[in-house]
């Protein structure tokens, strides 16, 4: 509707009678045009205003009502959206939006099993779309982590459209969080004797043999979701992944590429591609995709830490420092300042090292190696004060560790 030049028209009329005070006369169905126009775009305010007006002109009207019920809970005035319903079911209670609005305030109070039973009267009504409630049904019993129920009903909602997508998804979801994942392959399989086209089932079964490492398997289903729709990029992805797990890194690295040809180069692809040519041990090719990555993406932390380690492994370590300090300024990240400590450590500058291992310890649980390092540069320094403040500390987060009891000790 939006940029339709009879729906732009419409609007420029009734924002130039807002400007003006002048009455304007819209019928009913122009009314709900612009009132379903300003909603779709989030402009509250001006869809207030137009539902205000509406209902002076048709107080009682039901479809303006339930906009007027609908703006309310999008606003979170759920109260004055629940008494509009109360009329509504007055007015007209076959109408099948209303139980649906009704199930929608209920789902944002948390009220999910009042949710479920509004839904249920919308099931009654000879107008319900089953196989839409029905999903809206197992979102709600998946809120509650009935997800058995929600299995049931997301099975439902497949049953009166075996193309709704996200029933599918919610299905093997539902398998999973019951660690019913045997049952979910089984499901899949038979589902796709009877929709053998579904590239969303073929690619589903292809991540469940992914999960049981099976990943012949994984290709083999995968293969078939791309051969259905040659543009769906998940199954390019996983197949890349399974062919990585299976050490057959050259046809990883095409599926990789593959992605680029069929969708905009994003650092996640990059940072695959450049681990792929870490696996094949070039090390050149590696760097210039974590750097492509990184344009991609400054914030991409997993790309930094990768290129520093290369760094590190070439004991190029002024190129390492300079690495993680520009990473620095644009994330705060554990593990690089972790980096930056051991860099400090071995160009022997222990006394730059000591503050980059305690910001890696703020920044989360540290790592025992990382304590480790840490208690003995305090040692060294004769920091024995924090050397034992850090060990006490340490000990309950590794109560078990020999390292941690020898240094107390002072073996």
């Amino acid at each position: 509707m939006y940029g339709d030049e009879k729906y732009d028209d419409l609007i420029r009329q009734f924002e130039e009678m807002l400007k003006t005070n002048e009455n304007y006369f819209f019928d009913v169905e122009e009314f709900l045009d612009i009132i379903d126009g300003y909603i779709s775009l989030a402009n509250y305010n001006m869809a207030d205003k137009a539902i205000e007006i509406s209902l002076s002109q048709y107080p009682e009207n039901i479809d303006i009502l339930l906009y007027k019920a609908e703006l309310f809970s999008l606003q979170d005035k759920l109260s004055k959206a629940e008494v509009i319903i109360k009329k509504l079911k007055q007015i007209n209670a076959e109408r099948i939006e209303i139980p649906m609005l009704e199930a929608e305030i209920y789902s944002r109070k948390h009220m999910h099993y009042e949710a479920v039973r509004a839904l249920q009267d919308a099931l009654k009504l000879p107008d319900s779309n089953k196989a839409e409630i029905f999903e809206m049904i197992t979102v709600e019993y998946m809120y509650m982590e009935d997800y058995q129920q929600a299995l049931q009903a997301a099975l439902k909602s497949l049953q009166y459209d075996d193309e709704n997508t996200m029933s599918l998804y919610n299905a093997v979801t539902c398998y999973d969080l019951l660690d019913k994942h045997d049952q979910a392959i089984a499901f899949l399989q038979n589902f796709l004797q009877k929709n053998p086209f579904n590239e969303v089932a073929w690619s589903l079964l292809g991540k469940k043999f992914i999960d049981k490492e099976e990943y012949q398997k994984a290709i083999d289903a995968l293969d078939y979701a791309i051969a259905i729709d040659d543009s769906f990029l998940g199954a390019y992805y996983d197949k890349a992944y399974a062919y990585a797990q299976l050490k057959l890194y050259e046809q990883a690295l095409e599926f990789y590429k593959l992605t680029l040809e069929i969708s905009d180069p994003t650092a996640f692809t990059y940072y695959h591609i450049a681990r792929i040519y870490e696996f094949l041990n070039e090390e050149n090719k590696a760097i210039k995709n974590y750097l492509l990555a990184i344009h991609e993406d400054p914030g991409h932390y997993k790309s930094w830490i990768k290129l520093v380690q290369i760094k590190i492994r070439q004991k190029d370590y002024n190129q390492a420092l300079e690495l993680v300090q520009k990473a620095l300024e644009v994330i705060n990240n554990q593990e690089l300042f972790e980096l930056l400590g051991e860099i400090y450590w071995l160009k022997k500058d222990l006394l730059k090292s000591i503050p980059a291992y305690e910001m890696s310890l703020k920044l989360g649980a540290g790592r025992l190696p990382v304590i480790l390092k840490l208690a003995d540069l305090y040692k060294q320094t004769g920091e024995l004060e924090k050397f034992r403040s850090l060990l006490l500390e340490a000990r309950k987060q590794f109560p078990d560790s020999k390292e941690i009891k020898n240094l107390m000790q002072g073996n």
